[in-house]
């Protein structure tokens, strides 16, 4: 007897429930529970750093745990994640019209908040999906340890601490973040 999987697409996430909570990895259906009090309020806290830099500076769009992004659509496998903070540049998207669907582009940043539900295999797993897609800046946060990774796309990754800073880089020009400032929210 053979087992098949059903591989799920872009349009099978748009169908279901809105308050599904589910990630699309690889035409996979993958549960994200939602996440505790400490890391949406820092996931929150950072979206607006961010969202305030981005509308200064008219740079493009900011999305929060629920703003979905395509980041691969091939042959039937399709992969949609939902960064706890992600940021796209205008013309990335094609100019200002915001499609009512998921981002149909991958983020030029994510950030992710660890939760007490996240397990270091998934989070590999995550991440070895923003760097499939070519996701040039990521930065996960980790309030267990407390540590901020930051990956660049095709550099090697940097572990930041208190009295270090973010740097927003090409992706946010101007943009500095104390990381001691993350873990005092």
């Amino acid at each position: 007897m053979v087992t098949t999987t059903r591989k799920y697409t872009v349009d099978d996430l748009w169908q279901m429930p809105p308050d599904a909570p589910f990630e699309l990895w690889r035409g996979e259906l993958v549960e994200m529970p939602p996440s505790g009090q400490e890391s949406s309020a820092v996931a929150m806290w950072m979206g607006r750093k961010v969202g305030n830099h981005v509308e200064a500076y008219d740079l493009g769009i900011v999305t929060g745990a629920d703003g979905g992004f395509l980041l691969l659509s091939h042959q039937g496998v399709d992969t949609v994640v939902a960064p706890d903070v992600g940021f796209v540049h205008w013309q990335k998207v094609g100019g200002r019209t915001l499609t009512t669907a998921h981002c149909p582009v991958p983020p030029d940043l994510a950030i992710e908040v660890t939760s007490p539900f996240d397990r270091p295999g998934r989070i590999a797993e995550k991440h070895g999906l923003y760097v499939e897609a070519g996701v040039p800046l990521v930065w996960w946060v980790d309030l267990q340890k407390p540590v901020v990774r930051v990956y660049r796309s095709g550099k090697p990754e940097q572990t930041l601490r208190a009295g270090d800073f973010l740097d927003g880089e090409d992706v946010l020009p101007g943009f500095r973040l104390a990381v001691a400032n993350i873990f005092a929210v």
